[in-house]
């Protein structure tokens, strides 16, 4: 297996390309990832990047704005009303804008690092987890 690197991957995968070759779309619509890349025919739809993509967008909309809304709030004082007339919005619209590059980027990381799904065949119950700590009793 060849060593990808982190930063490749990351970047095609921001740029909404297929991580593999950087040609293809990597997405079908909003934020589903193509099962196929049209260009060079690598499988996208393993990379687990469902729940980090929130978390990244929400971290970066949150260090963006919250500054922004202290320094509007201490340098102008504008009206509750005002401050939730213009912040809402920003926030909902960066959220909404930044939602499917963070995706993008996960999936790059996913390939460099090579994180995929596992099949269904080979995924573990809970009680595996365990081993045989399950099994005992009490007496």
């Amino acid at each position: 297996m060849s060593q990808n690197s982190l930063w490749t991957g990351i970047s095609r995968g921001a740029r909404r390309r297929c991580p593999t070759c950087g040609q293809g779309r990597l997405f079908d619509g909003f934020l589903t990832l193509r099962a196929t890349c049209a260009a060079c025919g690598a499988n996208n739809a393993d990379y687990l990047c469902d729940d980090f993509p929130p978390y990244l967008t929400i971290f970066a909309v949150g260090h963006l704005v919250i500054p922004s809304l202290v320094l509007m709030d201490v340098r102008h004082h504008p009206s509750l009303w005002l401050q939730a007339a213009i912040w809402l919005p920003v926030t909902v619209s960066l959220c909404l804008l930044l939602l499917p590059t963070m995706k993008g980027a996960t999936a790059g990381l996913c390939w460099a690092v090579g994180l995929i799904r596992q099949p269904a065949s080979e995924a573990r119950s809970p009680r595996d987890w365990h081993g045989d700590a399950g099994q005992r009793s009490l007496t």
